[in-house]
């Protein structure tokens, strides 16, 4: 199971849509933000977003993992 850490981080993502934002909020850097994501979707065997370039979006699994 994920930590809270890392379920806030992804909320954060979710919200603002980009590894750095949501690392500034959190206070991680981008890399370590994309890191625990990276886990968190090994974790749960699934894709959360769609990465385009610099951009992030929640894809349907991912929409479905925010309360």
């Amino acid at each position: 199971m994920s930590s809270i850490r890392t379920m806030k981080t992804f909320l954060a993502v979710a919200r603002h849509g980009s590894f750095a934002a949501a690392g500034s909020e959190v206070g991680l850097s981008a890399a370590a933000v994309g890191l625990q994501m990276r886990a968190l979707e090994e974790n749960l065997r699934q894709t959360l977003f769609d990465r385009s370039g610099r951009s992030i979006v929640l894809n349907t699994a991912g929409r479905r993992a925010i309360p």
